[in-house]
């Protein structure tokens, strides 16, 4: 999944930061729409990660979970930094390939999917896309979409030419959907008995995290991920990364808008070709005080819709939560390690 923010100037950064006044109490506002009522600001400081689960959804494929954390740095260097991380620099998360894309992308923008790694979840990948050609595949994407593959998977790579081909036809078309008509444009996922549309999916997510919904609204309605055209100008990207031992492609895009003293953003990965089919990452970040030094407060919300939630109950379910909240985890914690350096 998405690890991080995507670039942004860092000059516009510093201009944004430097019209806001210090937060009058980030603490009562994190208290006021997430699941952390009390936080101890020294203790994050220190690098612990707080982690929750979020809010409890009516709808079956539906999960969300919270975490804080506190950056070292002042608000403008913090969200700088979050702007710029790459998470391929560490191995252990699995993110193989990362590419920026223009508002406008063209085929050269997918062109590093041939450079895909060598590894046994890359070439499950292209085992799963050559089976595209003789009947039905668990990859996601629209009937429409799976008859383009034409078979074949000559070739070196650990993405054959024709499965390379494939999916940089079919992401830059998904892409070009997205960026000039919103999720309304998105084809739906049509692997399975149901017709799966994007926009629904994170549409019923957002409807269940009601807070999250009225504390993010202004930055929400400036976007085209509730169905308006978006007055935000969007920071999209691909990314390949491993879900579960197979390689997955994502389509996602990057809004941002500064609300009052602090800061807001929306990362979400509105096309999946498995495991997941819609990931909503929200950010708010705050200045705080820690031992008298300008520090950064984190609240970071991911609400995930992923068919294989729908038949979870109980136990199980808070198994998921518990899961997605280790690896939610896992990725701040390298985040905060090069942060330190």
């Amino acid at each position: 999944m998405s690890a991080s923010l995507r670039h942004i100037p860092a000059a516009l950064l510093f201009l944004v930061f430097a019209a806001a006044a210090r937060a009058a109490d980030p603490l009562a506002e994190l208290a006021s729409f997430s699941a952390f009522k009390e936080v101890n600001l020294d203790k994050l400081a220190g690098g612990a990660v707080m982690a929750a689960r979020g809010a409890t959804m009516s709808f079956p494929r539906g999960l969300a979970v919270e975490t804080a954390y506190v950056i070292r740095k002042p608000l403008a260097r913090a969200a700088e930094f979050h702007l710029q991380w790459n998470p391929g620099r560490h191995p252990e998360l699995k993110v193989y390939l990362h590419q920026d894309i223009p508002a406008h992308p063209t085929a050269a923008d997918f062109q590093r999917i041939s450079a895909a790694p060598s590894n046994s979840a890359v070439k499950s990948l292209a085992a799963a896309t050559q089976r595209l050609s003789s009947g039905p595949s668990d990859l996601q994407m629209s009937a429409a979409e799976a008859k383009t593959f034409a078979g074949g998977g000559g070739g070196g790579g650990a993405l054959p030419p024709p499965v390379a081909s494939f999916w940089s036809k079919l992401l830059l078309q998904r892409a070009q959907a997205f960026l000039t008509g919103g999720v309304t444009r998105l084809p739906p996922y049509e692997s399975g008995r149901e017709s799966v549309r994007p926009g629904d999916e994170i549409s019923r997510l957002l409807k269940d995290a009601v807070k999250l919904r009225g504390q993010f609204s202004a930055l929400l309605e400036a976007t085209p991920l509730t169905g308006a055209k978006g007055s935000l100008p969007p920071s999209p990207y691909w990314e390949l990364f491993d879900v579960e031992g197979r390689a997955t492609f994502s389509l996602g895009a990057l809004y941002y808008k500064p609300r009052g003293d602090a800061w807001q953003a929306v990362d979400t990965q509105y096309y999946s070709s498995g495991g997941f089919y819609v990931l909503v990452t929200l950010y708010q970040m705050w200045p705080v005080k820690v031992g008298g030094l300008d520090c950064t407060l984190v609240w970071r919300g991911d609400l995930i819709s992923s068919p294989s939630l729908a038949a979870l109950h109980g136990v199980e379910r808070m198994g998921s939560s518990s899961a997605m909240m280790r690896e939610t985890q896992k990725v701040i914690e390298a985040f905060l390690k090069d942060a330190g350096k």
